[in-house]
């Protein structure tokens, strides 16, 4: 027969594993809410990456029509002057524009690659995030059922030793 201190054990294994079972449950509510809180987190930085290439994009068209224009300007005032060789003349105000827009060019390049460098870190953080996700382990049912079975056993050894010998019986066989 059982006794009340393995009833107690076996109670108190059980509710190790529901509680242990309810901790896991919610570690995995958890981690499946910082996914999606990384998710986020991570378009949102891929979208302000976009937007800023947009606009570096718009800026450099901008830069390149407004020197074309201004090149243009300086081209039409130096021949409607007709202050000397037109040839000459062109090539000169094109040459100084030229370097305006190698600068403008790289300008655009440096921004690119900046951003570019700027989803490899957001992914680098989106990587790291995830990475932090501990693992959840359920608790075993089959683990519950050996403790049950070992405490079980134990009750019934104890009950055993605790129960005096039938003395009764080994004497009469003699």
């Amino acid at each position: 027969m059982c006794d009340v201190v393995t009833a107690l054990k076996v109670g108190m294994a059980v509710q190790n594993y529901r509680s242990a079972k309810a901790v896991a449950k919610g570690q995995k509510l958890a981690n499946t809410q910082t996914r999606k809180s990384s998710d986020k987190a991570y378009l949102n930085d891929i979208s302000k990456i976009d937007k800023d290439a947009v606009l570096a994009t718009r800026e450099k068209k901008a830069e390149d029509f407004r020197l074309s224009q201004e090149e243009n300007a300086k081209k039409a005032e130096a021949l409607n002057t007709n202050a000397g060789n037109g040839l000459k003349i062109m090539q000169d105000i094109g040459g100084g524009y030229d370097m305006q827009f190698l600068d403008v060019s790289r300008d655009f390049e440096t921004d690119v690659l900046n951003l570019v460098s700027q989803e490899s870190e957001a992914y680098g953080a989106q990587e790291r995030r995830y990475n932090s996700i501990k693992p959840v382990t359920m608790p075993s049912k089959t683990g519950l059922y050996l403790q049950v079975a070992t405490i079980g056993a134990e009750g019934w050894q104890k009950s055993q030793s605790n129960t005096a010998p039938d003395i009764t019986a080994t004497e009469g066989s003699t």
